[in-house]
């Protein structure tokens, strides 16, 4: 009896030995996974992610557009656009994203003109960090027009997904590390908090994960991914959006930063898919609100969402009607169908096109270039 006792305690030491190896080598390989991303990626200390990285066509003053120097040559009108991925055109080539078609037909109907656009947007950024980019980044560059339109990143940080966020809602949306969540630790990786004693090991959960199909808060491009992650939760009509008097707040702001440096503010509301009515394979291309806007087991639910991006348009409308700014309603020329959107918000080249037209349409009709 007693060599057999040995034995098994032998074993089970070993097997403890070996599973803490394999527990330090999981922990080492997320480690290296998000030194190596943060290498590729440095973020900026206040702006966290920056275009570089993200999109093609990037200069070195890090906005999407081509080379820019502060200084304006005399007979050139210098636009920027901000906002979030959807202006950066993540989805898009250079030559599809909004603001360089904005630029083409500005410059077919100015020949004599030099005209420049320059995409200073950059994925995940709220108003706030328009805020702080405009005023880091984009003033020392004297533009005579700014173009902005964001909604659904303010929308989103009305939620605290344990994935992407810490805590529960700040109105300075210091609540929500975005890409930046994984730094605080391997489990942001999984949809749902340890159950067990088992579940504290990391190797546990990677073995549970790949044998249960267990899904990923961080691969929203897979729709199956997508609905075995929102089968796990419950959508809610009654979800409440926290952030909109944050929004208001940082609009008003940067209308009022842009409008003081002297140049042209041009709002703008931001088009959206969700529809009551959408086909289901439109359907499936939606993410946001289970991934973005989980908390507590619960997610916006298609109606919440309409409420919460009507919301927060008419919010940018009222700022921009108080701080007496022209606004474009993009939301209302923008088809909610397939052809115009690959997915939430994110707008094809199709989308792209009727948003630079409406823009065009109002920079003409407000006679800002004088030839």
């Amino acid at each position: 009896m007693l060599p057999a006792a040995i034995a098994i305690a032998l074993f089970l030491l070993a097997l403890f030995f070996a599973l803490t190896v394999a527990e330090w080598k999981a922990e080492a390989d997320f480690a290296r996974s998000i030194y190596a991303e943060v290498r590729r990626r440095p973020p900026h200390p206040f702006l966290q992610v920056l275009p570089a990285g993200q999109v093609g066509h990037v200069n070195e003053e890090g906005f999407r557009g081509d080379a820019i120097t502060p200084a304006k040559p005399g007979r050139t009108f210098r636009i920027f656009t901000l906002g979030g991925s959807t202006t950066l055109g993540v989805n898009s080539a250079y030559e599809e994203t909004y603001p360089f078609l904005v630029q083409q037909m500005l410059r077919a109907r100015h020949p004599g003109r030099d005209i420049e656009v320059q995409n200073a947007a950059a994925a995940w950024y709220t108003t706030a960090h328009n805020v702080v980019a405009y005023d880091l980044r984009v003033r020392r560059f004297h533009p005579d027009v700014v173009i902005f339109f964001e909604a659904i990143n303010d929308l989103t940080r009305s939620f605290s997904p344990s994935w992407f966020a810490r805590g529960s809602f700040k109105h300075d949306y210091s609540h929500y590390l975005g890409p930046y969540a994984r730094l605080s630790g391997p489990d942001v990786e999984f949809p749902s908090p340890p159950a067990s004693w088992l579940d504290q090991w990391l190797i546990w959960r990677l073995v549970k994960r790949r044998l249960a199909h267990e899904p990923s808060p961080f691969n929203q491009r897979d729709p199956d991914n997508v609905a075995r992650l929102a089968a796990s939760m419950t959508a809610v009509d009654d979800a409440e959006f926290r952030s909109v008097e944050s929004f208001r707040e940082f609009y008003d702001s940067l209308i009022r930063g842009v409008r003081s440096d002297g140049a042209t503010f041009i709002a703008a509301s931001q088009p959206f898919l969700y529809s009551a009515s959408l086909p289901e394979p439109e359907r499936r291309s939606l993410y946001f609100a289970p991934i973005f806007c989980a908390e507590n087991g619960r997610y916006p639910s298609m109606n919440a969402m309409i409420r919460g991006m009507t919301l927060f348009n008419e919010t940018a409308r009222s700022v921009a009607d108080a701080e007496h700014v022209p606004f474009i309603d993009f939301a209302g020329t923008v088809p909610r169908t397939a052809q115009f959107f690959s997915d939430d918000v994110h707008l094809r080249p199709a989308g792209n096109r009727l948003v630079a037209e409406r823009a065009v349409d109002l920079i003409e009709q407000m006679h800002l270039i004088n030839d």
